[in-house]
């Protein structure tokens, strides 16, 4: 076995077996903070492709079976449906890449009709729990943004496939730009929610707030699914595997499929999900009707690898067998149009030779013409177009390749699970902080590490990157421009539900302080004086004493934070859904005549010398300046990082 585990990886065998276990059908237990030697296909975070996806296939009313019924109401609804000949399946997958409303529903929770899908394509996996809906915008030719209704890892389960996420909404139609009528996306943007989302790199955690990225659309020639990375490196089977309600994605690894034979994995990672028409799927052996790769030799020759199971010499190096393809479905002893592949964003080239000569594969090819078949997402038009709805379908694979990156030497992906909840974290860095227990897993394949850490609160974590310290951050160089601060914003919360807002927080000061929260009535930081009933802006007379007032100060368990120099604390205090509130620190500052104390503000207007006291550092991450004046001026006396969630 390639996976060494030690004492140390009980907890996480423990959690991965209960997670494995669950049969709840549904999008949102994917949303766990699970991620096992996942992928890093770009040495910087940010978005490959976010393409529209396919219009109207999401939530077709009544079309629930595979009988001829369901077939028409696809007919009526413009979806294409297989036509499978003498073959029968009760699945309805292998006749349609819609899916009905009942699914929709029983899948995601939401209740929709016709929607339409867009995947998100990025460098970097996301920590599963920061994915909303509401992370994402999708900005429209006519100028209308889009706020998904669903944002799902599905159909890129795998524990090491969380690099994709698709999100569902009302996006446009199939007419194509220029044409009288027609809607599309032209970009997609994350954007601040509650819960900003993260990636996680080599080092951790880091926000994926505010990447954005031109949408193309699949109706136009061109535009079609491609290759957009490939990574090559020894094979591995850690990461592979999730719930096990997912039927399609257990047991299709290389291993699974081809035992000993699997000894380097070419991870294709694409912008859609490849099909031979849009709905069939890719079969294992069909790596020569759709691939080809191409080797060099020791004078600088091209060698093109085009089928399996041959052993391809590379002048020099030695000898390369492509064994087949992987990550689709489970082994078969046969295959035909029943055979339902998981349909996700990754395509495994499963090879064995002598690693020299593997080392030598430079590029991958997708001819898709001539001898070679293209490929189309799901929403293409089916093998039996003549008989079916009008259309139109999106269009297939253009021919295309990509450079292969090589991984063999040095191991590109991270692993990170919490099995304990959200662990405390470094306020300004993000990263978790956790003093590390030893080694619990080693991955002899390609080098992969994975340690345990326990974080000052007891909780514990496993991570392949290192963990932080508790010890507070200092930043050393002056912030001549404060920029107005992330607000604690529940507004987008039920009036009146209970909303947890919690984090962490440090100090990196000599003089000793509190920090507290009131309550806002718009962004501006106006609030309401109790005993006039006016409104006040900062800087205005009295502001200082209502916003402090009992009236508009937060009085819940836990919302005033207190901390030693050097510290680093979590905290958690509930407010109620349908406020804002902002922070103030309430300092005891030094002066001729003794302990002063000094409230500041991060609205500027309303401090005693008129500068904010507050900076953003981040999504969601204040930085305080405690000095009247403005000190220093580093704003790392206090930074304090925050999510809220109902």
């Amino acid at each position: 076995m390639t996976i060494q585990y030690t004492p140390r990886a009980h907890g996480l065998l423990t959690y991965l077996v209960s997670d494995r276990l669950n049969t709840s059908g549904q999008s949102s237990s994917l949303n766990t903070n699970i991620l096992l030697n996942s992928d890093l296909f770009s040495v910087q975070a940010g978005i490959f492709t976010a393409n529209y996806g396919f219009e109207g296939y999401m939530g077709i009313p009544g079309m629930d079976s595979t009988d001829a019924t369901s077939q028409q109401i696809a007919f009526d609804n413009n979806v294409a449906w297989n036509n499978l000949g003498n073959l029968t399946t009760t699945l309805q997958r292998a006749y349609t890449s819609a899916i009905s409303t009942d699914t929709v529903q029983r899948t995601y929770g939401v209740d929709l009709e016709k929607n339409d899908n867009i995947p998100i394509v990025l460098t970097w996996p996301l920590l599963p729990k920061t994915v909303n809906p509401t992370d994402f915008q999708v900005i429209l030719n006519t100028g209308t943004i889009v706020t998904p209704a669903i944002a799902s890892f599905l159909p890129n389960s795998e524990y090491n496939e969380r690099q994709t996420v698709v999100i569902t909404g009302e996006f446009g139609n199939r007419l194509t730009p220029g044409q009288p009528g027609a809607i599309y996306p032209i970009s997609v943007k994350t954007i601040l929610d509650s819960t900003p989302l993260e990636m996680v790199g080599p080092n951790g955690p880091i926000s994926a707030v505010g990447l954005t990225i031109d949408s193309l659309n699949p109706y136009v020639e061109g535009n079609g699914p491609k290759i957009i990375a490939a990574k090559l490196n020894r094979f591995s089977d850690l990461g592979e595997g999730a719930p096990i309600w997912l039927a399609t994605n257990q047991k299709n690894s290389g291993s699974d499929l081809y035992g000993n034979q699997s000894q380097f994995r070419l991870r294709t990672y694409t912008s859609a999900g490849f099909s031979p028409d849009g709905i069939a799927s890719l079969l294992p052996t069909e790596f020569g009707r759709y691939f080809r790769l191409q080797a060099e030799g020791i004078n600088g020759q091209t060698i093109n690898l085009t089928q399996t199971g041959i052993n391809y010499d590379i002048p020099g190096f030695g000898i390369v067998r492509v064994v087949g393809l992987a990550d689709l479905a489970a082994v078969q002893d046969t295959y035909d149009l029943t055979y339902i592949e998981d349909h996700d964003n990754y395509y495994d080239i499963i090879l064995a030779g002598d690693e020299t000569a593997v080392q030598q594969i430079r590029r991958v090819e997708m001819p898709s013409a001539g001898d070679y078949s293209p490929v189309y997402n799901p929403g293409g038009p089916g093998n039996d177009p003549e008989n079916g709805p009008p259309g139109p379908f999106t269009v297939p694979s253009s021919p295309h390749s990509i450079n292969v990156q090589d991984n063999l030497t040095q191991n590109s992906n991270v692993s990170y699970v919490e099995v304990d909840g959200p662990v405390m974290r470094n306020p300004f860095s993000g990263t978790p902080i956790g003093n590390n227990l030893g080694l619990a897993v080693k991955d002899l394949a390609t080098g992969h590490q994975i340690y345990q850490y326990v974080d000052p609160d007891g909780k514990n974590f496993y991570a392949s990157f290192a963990a932080a310290t508790d010890e507070a951050t200092d930043l050393a160089l002056p912030l001549s421009h404060p920029i107005p601060i992330d607000l604690i914003d529940a507004r987008n919360f039920t009036q009146g539900t209970t909303v947890t807002v919690s984090g962490s927080y440090s100090r990196e000061a000599a003089f000793e302080s509190s920090m507290g929260f009131y309550r806002l009535l718009d962004s501006n930081g106006s609030v309401l004086d109790p005993l006039t009933g006016t409104i006040l802006a900062p800087g205005q007379a009295g502001y200082s004493e209502a916003a402090l007032s009992t009236a508009n100060r937060l009085q819940t368990s836990g919302s005033t934070l207190t901390i030693g120099n050097l510290e680093t604390k979590s905290f958690s205090f509930n407010i109620m859904g349908g406020g804002l509130y902002a922070p103030f620190l309430q300092v005891n500052a030094l002066d001729a005549n003794g302990v002063t104390k000094i409230v500041y503000f991060t609205f500027g207007a309303a401090n005693q010398d008129g500068l904010s006291h507050g900076t953003k550092w981040g999504a969601n991450v204040i930085g305080f300046e405690d000095l009247l004046g403005g000190g220093d001026f580093d704003f790392d006396d206090i930074i304090l990082r925050f999510s809220l969630n109902q």
